[in-house]
């Protein structure tokens, strides 16, 4: 049985698609659908019902998920193993984060990592949740470090992660110094439904309690004219252009520290999100893993002592 076949398989199996698969793996859909397609005629027997939008396993896929995962898992670690004997290496992490967690906790936990156990190589993805995700079911990274913008019931219902909160941050109204509000106290809806905003993407629960707030005061939410990606875009809007922002304080922090933003005091408008690790869910974590958990650990133990 051919090991890329089945890696293909895998894939396609956790994101029931073969599009999303190929967009994770970084394959072409058409060699994906190839690769499958032998593995179903080596086997004797389909492994996919295959839809418009979705492919569904079948009850021999199910069962060969199974073993599949298994013997991935034993072969991945076989493999990481025989280059720390080969090389004296001592394996690989390879980290998905996001904008709020890449510079104020995942770089300190890096560097300490790098420190200690300089020969462990490191490789960091950035994006948000959503696009995440996938490639760590897939196996395309090993640890995902973001702030957690699902909603209870999707943290909670999904059993192929395991999560591990590491600490909370709070979304905030930040603004410039310079902007009309920063001087501005017990700031009412009203007023910052006549500013300008800029919003970040699929702010999840937060952005839907941000809008439930003008809702419960008879106002109708500001609209979402401008929505960014780009946090040196949103940092030029709210520094140059007198745009409000509704950011965690960990992504604003330098900003504030530097004197060149304010977070407003608009009672209710403040809002706790967990800052999350999350992990495959069964299966123990290689030793690269645990040593960068643990520097996280000791990294939020640190920032938190210094608060």
């Amino acid at each position: 049985m051919d090991l890329r076949q089945l890696r293909y398989f895998l894939a396609v199996a956790e994101l029931g698609s073969f599009t999303r698969a190929a967009a994770v793996t970084g394959r072409t859909q058409q060699a994906l659908s190839k690769g499958i397609h032998a593995l179903e005629h080596q086997l004797g027997a389909r492994l996919f019902e295959r839809g418009a939008r979705e492919a569904r396993l079948t009850q021999i896929g199910r069962l060969l998920v199974e073993h599949a995962r298994t013997a991935d898992d034993a072969l991945r670690s076989f493999e990481a193993r025989l280059v720390e004997l080969q090389t004296g290496d001592e394996g690989e992490v390879r980290i998905g984060t996001g904008p709020t967690t890449a510079g104020s906790l995942v770089a300190p936990a890096v560097l300490t990592l790098r420190r200690f156990w300089p020969k462990i190589r490191v490789k960091v993805t950035t994006g948000i949740l959503p696009e995440l995700m996938p490639a760590l079911l897939t196996r395309e990274l090993d640890v995902v470090v973001t702030l957690n913008t699902m909603t209870d019931a999707e943290s909670e219902s999904d059993a192929r992660f395991h999560a591990e909160t590491l600490m909370h941050d709070e979304y905030r109204i930040v603004a410039s110094v310079r902007h009309p509000l920063a001087d501005q106290r017990n700031i009412t809806p009203q007023q910052l439904l006549q500013a300008s905003w800029i919003f970040g993407r699929r702010l999840g629960p937060v952005q839907d309690a941000f809008r439930a707030r003008f809702l419960e005061a008879g106002l109708e939410p500001p609209q979402q004219q401008i929505e960014t990606t780009s946090l040196e875009f949103l940092r030029a809007l709210v520094h140059d252009g007198g745009y409000l922002c509704l950011l965690p304080l960990r992504l604003a922090q330098a900003d504030l520290a530097a004197g060149k933003w304010i977070t407003l005091d608009a009672p209710g408008f403040s809002w706790e999100r967990p800052v999350v690790a999350y992990s495959r869910a069964g299966e123990p974590h290689a030793v690269p893993v645990h040593r960068l958990l643990q520097a996280l650990r000791n990294s939020v133990a640190q920032a938190e002592e210094a608060g």
